[in-house]
């Protein structure tokens, strides 16, 4: 007799030859961990050392199951056995999806060699930890039988994890096992074994200390896998095909993007996680990219959010029922036949569908800008109709390069006949293990094999797609009709959205380069230049009238000066009044008003006011001087007169302008109109004319009714068609009547201003978010290293404290270590500044940090840098990183202003002490009027590239610890001031 026999290589064949590619096998890991019913799955990938570790927090295995299943090839189905692993009682029961055992197998894709950590809980309690090393490059020799390899096991107990020792002791007994089977084999497969098991260097106990849970230390269950080195194509399906990055592909995603994505079914609203997936790609020691974010898949609100929505099912016949939503007309219980069955039941069972699709053009989407250039982006990379069993993805499924219901293929035939497209489409068929026992996967996870089942299944959903576009999206679809009106309505709406945006942002362009103009010149006094030169020019002309002899003369002549002299004063006046555009503002727009109308108000009561008065008295005086007789009746009845003729002339010009605009709008309404009625009554003649040569007598009864119903539909359809347009014209002209006391154009205006705002606040609310975060990262990423830093300085000041030479050295760390330390800590007020104390911060002190730190940026500028005595000799108590962070932001504003001042002006910033206030000051261009609140508001910044956030920051920082930030008056340049709350309380400041 004879019987089979097993080479090594079999296992080869089965899994690395097997499996399509990296991201497959990853894929298969992650059934694995669902099959074990874990909770998590992560994977950590350091590509500075090739350490790829896969953790799951599944049931696990015991010693005896890791032989029995693991590491014994052709097991019994999980389907159809007791050979799977336990289900946890709290769980509710899962379909298995590794049915094949080629997920062991196909790790040998992802590097060549393992070590297996895996432990279990049983009714007994925890069970020890088991550990296998495995270098799979054995399984492609030749001549070798599988049952001379002999894997290294070994048990820990007590909640231990293996030490760098143990492995080093297994990876050296799988190298003799190695050796002592491959004395045969060609020299050049040993050389390769030993240089890989070289590479294997691994600590287990150090990579649980620095990854997060799932951990197999102290109670931790589940199972390991720790891969290294690992193959250099999965960086390269990490990263996409380089020269593809180069070019136009730039949209297309990468190889393990798409075939991880996803992997639990959570873009749809009524669905959710079965397990969390996690795949970080430690590019470098510091950086680490999270690959499989939530927000990288698509996510139940894009789902809301999209223009059409078709979900429903089919039944065993392949006949579909559900709704379908087109924009926000919905369509319940809609049919689609499948003539396939023939009354009889399907191979491939009952299934659900539910996807979304939206409009490409943005013009015709309901979907707002942003979310629909996110959306595109999204759908470009990974759009398509996803395949999910269970809740867990089928791969290939959803990958655009699969088109398996050939939709790319027709739409690039017709687009406007068959309209679906992966790259405006996403969505799920979803599968049950059961019901659809029948779809069976290829073993190399390639999709399902082509029995019936599948034919029928894939026959299906094609003609499931032909028939929802030609009923819905076709221009001649039965229910096409809504579709077409309401992208006429969006195409529309969004030409006048753009039309009314144009207008804005011409209007808001003005409005600026007005308030610019404004404050430039409040800046340099110039209201006050033009006022006192044009008072001077009054006094110098009022000069020239004493030599009139002519009493009446002269007075006619003071008259005509005392009239242009207040016509120039308001003409000057006019030239800084800046009316309010009926436009919405942004916040910075808002405050400059605010602003403005202050500042407005002052030059009317200090410089245009005092000007009139001025006037007033210098022609009072010149002519009681001259006894004219100009008394004030004369006086006050001539300048109401010439006020009462320029606003009069105002008046007329602008109803003149009101009157021509209404005729013209009169004009166009009137032949909008006419057109309406024309349009309507030839299409009436030609209905009757055709009426008129059409026999109906002889029709048979169908063509009787289809002939009338078409010449009352041309009636009906026409007369809709005008009175929507007339109906439109109408509404405008009724938006010109008050309503409520507001016109439609000013509720206009306060809709705008207020999603302005909200569109503002929602932008800094995002920076906020993503600026927590990432301080959260950095947080948790320094705070071993600070705290080694920490250590590190206590160890150091015993020797600076005995070391003469050390101390400067020691102080000038200490010193930047927490100004360093204190913005680790400036956004975490929550938290306690531990292994520090407060200390007495001195003056001298702080110019000497200051001038250290920037020394070289003040010989490069020209910057002279000062501290007066009383400042060097003051001093407050508390942290140095609460104070620090403030002057180093303050001086090097002030250089950065100072460096674009004329050379030949002088460059100076002074530190000074007043009645225990320190002082900042530069002989820069000082802060403008209009900014002298901004500058302290978060995001608020006049530096090209500023983030807006220092001055704020150290506001808020001196403020939580009884200080404040202010900004002082001064002559010339700024002035910064920090001084005790309490002291601006007593100033009556707060």
């Amino acid at each position: 007799m004879a019987t089979f026999k097993t080479r090594a290589r079999t296992l080869d064949m089965l899994g690395r030859q097997q499996i399509a590619g990296l991201p497959t096998a990853i894929s298969e890991l992650f059934k694995n961990a669902h099959d074990a019913y874990a909770d998590r799955v992560e994977i950590d990938f350091y590509r500075s050392d090739g350490l790829f570790v896969l953790r799951d927090d599944g049931v696990g295995m015991s010693k005896d199951d890791f032989s029995k299943r693991w590491l014994t090839i052709g097991t019994e189905s999980k389907l159809y056995s007791e050979d799977g692993p336990a289900r946890p009682p709290q769980k509710a029961p899962r379909p298995m999806l590794g049915e094949k055992g080629i997920g062991r197998l196909s790790i040998a894709t992802i590097g060549p060699q393992l070590l297996v950590l895996t432990r279990t809980i049983t009714d007994e309690g925890y069970s020890d930890l088991t550990a296998a090393f495995v270098n799979w490059s054995i399984f492609e020799w030749p001549r070798i039988d599988l049952e001379q390899i002999e894997i290294p096991l070994r048990t820990f107990s007590g909640g231990a994890l293996p030490t760098a020792r143990d492995v080093t002791d297994m990876v050296m007994e799988f190298r003799m096992n190695a050796e002592s089977v491959g004395r045969s084999i060609h020299k050049k497969h040993l050389q390769r074994l030993a240089k890989e098991l070289d590479q294997f260097v691994v600590d287990p106990q150090d990579i649980d200390s620095y990854l997060r849970a799932p951990s197999l230390s102290s109670n931790g269950c589940g199972t390991h896998f720790i891969i290294k080195p690992t193959s250099p194509l999965l960086a390269e399906d990490i990263d996409g095909d380089p020269m593809a990055r180069r070019t136009a592909t730039l949209n297309k995603a990468t190889p393990l993007k798409k075939a991880l994505l996803g992997f639990s079914n959570t873009m749809v609203p009524h669905s959710s996680s079965v397990m969390r997936t996690a795949f970080r790609d430690h590019r470098t020691d510091e950086i680490a990219d999270e690959l499989l974010a939530e927000d990288e898949f698509f996510t139940p609100e894009e789902f809301q959010d999209a223009d059409h929505r078709i979900r429903g099912d089919f039944d065993e016949f392949g006949q579909f029922r559900g709704e379908v939503k087109i924009y926000a007309e919905s369509t319940a219980d809609h049919l689609i036949p499948w003539a396939g069955s023939l009354g009889v039941h399907t191979k491939c069972g009952p299934f659900s569908i539910d996807f979304a699709a939206f409009e490409g053009e943005k013009k015709h989407s309901t979907i707002p800008n942003e979310k629909h250039a996110k959306l595109a982006h999204k759908t470009d990379k990974l759009g398509g109709l996803y395949i999910y069993r269970n809740g867990i993805r089928v791969l290939p499924y959803g990958d655009t390069d699969f088109d398996w219901l050939d939709i790319e293929y027709r739409r690039s035939k017709s687009a406007g006949y068959y309209y679906f497209s992966h790259r405006k489409m996403f969505g799920a068929v979803e599968i049950d293990a059961d019901t659809n026992r029948n779809l069976h996967e290829k073993a190399g996870r390639e999709g399902f094999q082509e029995n019936k089942a599948y034919r029928q299944f894939k026959s299906i959903l094609q003609n499931f797609f032909l028939q929802i576009a030609a009923d819905f999206f076709r221009q001649d679809g039965a229910y096409a009709e809504s579709f077409d009106l309401r992208k006429k309505e969006l195409s529309s709406e969004q030409k006048a959205l753009k039309r009314r945006q144009n207008l804005v942002n011409q209007r808001r362009k003005v409005f600026k380069k007005d308030l610019d103009v404004f404050f430039n010149k409040v800046d340099v006094n110039a209201p006050q230049k033009e006022a006192l030169q044009l008072t001077e020019l009054v006094d110098k002309k009022l000069q020239s009238t004493l030599g009139i002899a002519d009493k009446l003369l002269a007075a006619q002549t003071l008259l005509e000066l005392e009239h242009t002299a207040k016509t120039r004063i308001r003409e000057l006046e006019n030239l800084y009044r800046i009316p309010r555009p009926k436009i919405a503002l942004s916040k910075n727009a808002l405050r400059d008003w605010t602003i403005y109308t202050s500042e407005f108000t002052k030059l009317q009561e200090n410089v245009f006011q005092p000007a009139r008065n001025c006037v007033e008295e210098l022609i009072g005086e010149q002519a009681q001087d001259a006894r004219l007789s100009l008394n004030r009746q004369v006086r006050t009845k001539s300048a109401l007169e010439s006020l009462a003729k320029e606003t009069e002339k105002t008046i007329r010009n602008s109803v003149k302008s009101v009157k021509n605009e209404a005729n013209r709008v009169a004009v166009q309404a009137r032949a909008a109109t006419e057109l309406a009625l024309r349009t309507f009554d030839l299409e009436l003649r030609a209905v009757f004319n055709d009426f008129q040569r059409t026999d109906l007598t002889s029709m048979p009864d169908v063509l009787f009714v289809e002939t009338r119903n078409e010449l009352e539909n041309r009636i009906q359809n026409v007369a809709d068609e005008q009175e929507t347009v007339l109906r439109s014209i109408l509404e405008q002209l009724q938006s010109f009547v008050e309503t409520d006391g507001a016109s439609v154009h000013e509720q206009l205006v306060a809709t705008e201003q207020r999603n302005i705002l909200l569109e503002e606040e929602a932008e800094v609310d995002s920076q906020l978010v993503h600026l927590g975060m990432a301080i959260e990262i950095i947080n948790h990423e320094f705070s071993a290293t600070i705290r080694a830093v920490r250590n590190g300085l206590r160890k150091l000041k015993a020797w600076a404290d005995i070391n003469e030479g050390l101390r400067e050295l020691y102080n000038s760390i200490r010193t930047s270590f927490d100004h360093l330390d204190g913005y680790l800590t400036l956004f975490t007020p929550l938290q306690r500044r531990l292994y520090r104390k407060a200390v007495k911060i001195c003056g001298a002190d702080i110019h000497d940090f200051l001038e250290e730190l920037f020394r070289a940026r003040f010989e490069r500028h020209g910057v002279t840098f000062t501290a007066t005595k009383t400042f060097k000799q003051a001093s407050n108590f508390g942290f140095p990183s609460d104070f620090y962070p403030v002057f180093v932001n303050l001086i090097d504003n002030a250089i950065y202003w100072l460096s674009l001042q004329n050379p030949e002006r002088q460059r100076r910033i002074k530190l000074d002490d007043k009645m225990g206030i320190w002082l900042i000051q530069d002989t820069g261009p000082g802060v403008s009027v209009r900014d002298r609140d901004a500058i302290f508001e978060f995001g608020f910044s006049r530096k090209p590239g500023g983030r807006g956030m220092g001055l704020h920051i150290g506001r808020e920082t001196l403020r939580r610890i009884g200080f404040n930030l202010e900004l002082i008056d001064g002559e010339n340049g700024a002035t910064f001031g920090i001084l005790p709350l309490d002291e601006q309380k007593r100033d009556g400041k707060d």
